[in-house]
């Protein structure tokens, strides 16, 4: 990649304006590949860092992992690692408006992510979604688990839209904008995940009881467990048989249950499954065991067990891919939606550390709170135990599912998403983002990196970047750690770096414009 000093003004704000004309490299031998539209599997894990991953603690450490993950060190035996992937923000909401739409939260009216069911996701008009198109492109599609993008509930006898005042207990049998409206042919979905309510499942959008005798009800924080032993948070409604240890079996077991019934109704159409994980979220409440595996106490702390169990649920997927003849023909992706949870005091006496040393953890404008684990594996396309130091953002999937896809994307409405099929492919001229921007609402702050580059600043407060301030200069490539010792925002030597870092980011939020030059275009 270029070195900022080598880059003229004009160019280095203009990056990534090429639009629809930018043609990813797909060689002769991976055209044909591609004309065979694998199957794809995101799974799309919760507050998942680096050193939760056990390659990675071994890697670090020299040590025997404290958290087992064999099928996800399998995976990146198998498949490649992106050691330099970036999720979009440091927090759940906005991340996941990004993993649909290609785009940075900041271009959505809620830039700091929509938390609660009765509020507009913010994707219609301006953005499409991954499951849109790869509907377009022929693909069955699937959405499983944490949805955390808003929505609707309404008035059931006029369809009148309710707001939060106005909802009564019946409203919950069904949501309204949710992740079928936004291109999923099936849905199993919470709508906030574990951690907040209804505490129920949606197949459908419908409400789903989880026994016979389910009603719809109040779950007070004894029953859904989120409490941090000094203060019990909000209750909510939901399934009155509402279990927070079984919300993961359920999503694995669906799961599996829908891949053997695509694989055998509709074994020529291609199927996208986007798989969102309640692990490791908050509460943690791992259960006894998982497809025969003991999961609870399995580690030294719930929040290892719950780690454990996503590697299991990521165990029974794969298995089925591989019983049902799908594996061989599948693109199967790990990330996660943010960086990892700061370790128990049991976790951490036993050396583990889920950002890996990186600095700090999930929500911060530091490395450890959106440098996330990012694999892939595609047999006989990706080579085995591949890696890449070249910067992504989870977000590029998008970008990703288009070109396998044959699908056509404008700039206008996929703007920050980057095509990895290159990467994939082991192209020697491939590479990552040229810019990446990041976002915490801690702050609020904000970054933009370029190559071994990346700048803080700081916002008064979540609605104004317009008066940002500059409060750190990192060298990543030399100071990988974000010491402060290092910090060079007051290096005379560096202000040139400052002053166009800050230029280009400013002129990147004030006017809208893509931060990729190599989006969309059909790769067929």
């Amino acid at each position: 990649m270029k070195d900022i000093h080598q880059i003229s003004r004009r160019n280095f704000l203009k990056m990534g304006i090429a639009g629809l004309l930018s043609i990813p490299f797909v060689s002769c031998k991976n055209n044909r590949l591609l004309k065979s539209k694998p199957n794809i599997v995101v799974i799309f894990a919760d507050d998942v860092g680096l050193g939760d991953i056990g390659f990675y603690h071994k890697q670090r450490t020299g040590k025997t992992p404290v958290i087992p993950t064999p099928h996800i060190d399998k995976m990146i035996s198998e498949g490649m690692r992106f050691n330099d992937a970036h999720a979009p923000n440091s927090l759940c909401a906005p991340s996941r408006f990004s993993m649909l739409t290609g785009n940075y939260s900041y271009r959505n009216e809620k830039p700091f992510g929509v938390w609660l069911h009765w509020n507009d996701p913010g994707i219609e008009p301006k953005y499409t979604t991954s499951a849109r198109i790869a509907k377009q492109g022929g693909y069955a599609t699937s959405f499983f688990g944490k949805w955390g993008c808003g929505g609707q509930l309404r008035e059931k006898a006029t369809g009148k839209i309710l707001n939060q005042e106005s909802i009564k207990v019946e409203d919950y049998r069904q949501l309204y904008k949710a992740a079928t409206y936004f291109g999923f042919d099936y849905a199993l979905e919470l709508p906030q995940g574990i951690q907040g309510g209804p505490f129920a499942f949606y197949e459908n959008s419908q409400w789903m009881p989880l026994k016979k005798s389910s009603q719809l009800q109040w779950i007070g924080p004894e029953q859904h467990r989120l409490s941090d032993g000094k203060k019990d948070y909000y209750g909510a409604i939901g399934d009155s048989n509402w279990d927070p240890a079984q919300v993961g079996p359920i999503l694995a077991s669906k799961a599996v249950m829908y891949i053997k019934k695509q694989t055998a109704n509709n074994p020529n159409q291609p199927f996208f499954m986007h798989y969102c994980t309640q692990a490791v979220h908050a509460p943690h409440t791992p259960p006894k065991e998982l497809d025969g595996i003991p999961i609870a106490g399995s580690t030294p702390a719930a929040q290892g067990d719950m780690v454990h169990e996503l590697d299991t649920q990521i165990g029974m997927i794969i298995k089925c891919l591989k019983e049902t003849g799908a594996y061989k023909n599948t693109l199967f992706i790990l990330t996660s939606d943010n960086g990892g949870l700061p370790p128990t005091p049991a976790l951490a006496k036993a050396g583990h550390d889920s950002s890996n040393g990186l600095r700090d953890y999930k929500g911060s404008i530091y490395e450890g709170g959106d440098r996330v684990p990012f694999i892939a594996v595609w047999p006989n396309v990706i080579k085995p135990a591949a890696e890449s130091n070249e910067p992504i953002v989870t977000h590029d999937i998008v970008a990703t599912i288009a070109a396998i896809t044959h699908q056509k994307v404008s700039h206008d409405v996929v703007k920050d998403s980057l095509n990895l099929l290159p990467l994939f492919y082991g192209d020697p001229k491939a590479e990552g983002h040229e810019v990446i921007l990041q976002q915490s609402h801690l702050g609020p702050c904000y970054a933009i990196r370029r190559n071994e580059w990346k700048l803080i600043l700081l916002a008064p407060n979540k609605k104004n970047v317009k008066k940002l301030k500059p409060i750190a200069l990192f060298n990543l490539k030399n100071n990988p750690f974000e010491d402060e010792k290092y910090n060079e925002i007051n290096n005379e030597q560096y202000q040139g770096v400052v002053s166009k870092l800050m230029e280009e980011y400013m002129e990147l939020r004030e006017t809208g414009k893509a931060t990729v030059s190599n989006t969309i275009s059909a790769a067929g």
